[in-house]
């Protein structure tokens, strides 16, 4: 009897290792379904009139991209992009804010994405994009010792700045902006595929993290996530698959309410009622439970809060009281 224990006890290790090695042989695949609505950003600059790249150097000596936009703000606000494309798209918004001196306006392309970084889709390591944004956050203030750092971002880039907000260099920002932030698929304002467009491999995801649990991390780099944008709106320059350890880090940590409470109280999070990538609705008890505040925007979905008057509006009167406030 004793030695059948020995012998179970010895090949569990064995099974679960197997298990998670079969399961991360699956890979994302995209599936034929309509995706966000992309017409939203029809119109935009192309990329020869949206405002010249820079590039910073990071701490592992890789250079990144980033656009700057000055103003006469004593605000710098850095804005960060969704998932799947990078800094372009916001470039109107970026214009509007640091053309009223509501900010001057940090852009960069998170590591991973188009112009930052030697891999797209992929970093090196869960938590790089944090220490990444630290490194700008520094460059900036080296530059500007007295100026006032906000952090922004949309979709994805939202949910950045919130996961900036409970990292270990949170304090650095005064402030928060998210502009209808993905809070992961714990969330109650998630919805299946975030509206068509995310698609996972459940299987890897599964096996990646039962690898991570006994710290196993060489297959890190697996691609878990697809991206459906439909062709017409592709240039070349968006990043349409991401690895494990850009997926698990341009997210909320597993604990999304803890992020969330690690937003100051005066934060400004704005969500589209039409918004299509998600369930609007369900962030107003979500976060009145966790004491901050969110505003729903009506007519609004989820590109439309980058470009329309109401939402960057709302965005200017708030970096204002912000500068009244300093």
């Amino acid at each position: 009897m004793i030695w059948k224990i020995g012998i179970s006890l010895a090949l569990f290790p064995v099974i679960y290792l197997l298990i998670a090695f079969v399961l991360i042989l699956f890979p994302p695949r995209v599936k034929d379904t309509e995706s966000l609505n992309f017409s939203q950003l029809h119109g935009g600059p192309d990329l020869s009139e949206q405002q010249k790249m820079q590039k910073y150097t990071a701490r592992d000596g890789q250079q990144l991209a980033y656009r700057h936009y000055p103003s006469r703000s004593s605000v710098s606000l850095i804005l960060l992009h969704g998932s799947g494309y990078h800094g372009g798209y916001l470039d109107p918004m970026a214009r509007y804010l640091s053309n009223s001196n509501a900010a001057q306006i940090y852009v960069p392309n998170l590591r991973g994405h188009f112009g930052s970084g030697e891999c797209r889709g992929d970093i090196g390591y869960i938590g790089q994009l944090e220490d990444d944004l630290s490194d700008l956050v520094d460059i900036i203030l080296a530059s500007d010792p007295d100026t006032t750092i906000i952090m922004g971002g949309h979709s994805s880039g939202g949910a950045m700045a919130i996961r900036f907000a409970a990292s270990e260099y949170g304090e650095k920002i005064e402030n928060y902006i998210a502009l209808a932030p993905i809070l992961g698929h714990k969330a109650p304002t998630v919805i299946e595929g975030n509206g068509g467009w995310a698609h996972i491999s459940l299987p890897r995801i599964i096996g990646l993290s039962m690898l991570n649990n006994v710290r196993v991390h060489i297959f890190d780099h697996l691609e878990t996530i697809r991206f459906n944008m439909p062709e017409q709106f592709q240039n070349g320059t968006e990043t349409l698959g991401y690895s494990w350890r850009l997926m698990t880090n341009f997210n909320l940590h597993t604990n999304f309410r803890s992020d969330i409470e690690a937003l100051p109280q005066t934060s400004l999070t704005l969500v589209g009622r039409d918004d299509e990538a998600m369930n609007a609705g369900a962030f107003i008890p979500l976060f009145n439970a966790l004491y901050r505040s969110v505003e729903l925007l009506d007519d609004q979905d989820h590109f439309s809060l980058t470009r329309s008057e109401t939402s960057l509006v709302r965005i200017n009167l708030w970096l204002d009281a912000v500068t009244r406030g300093n």
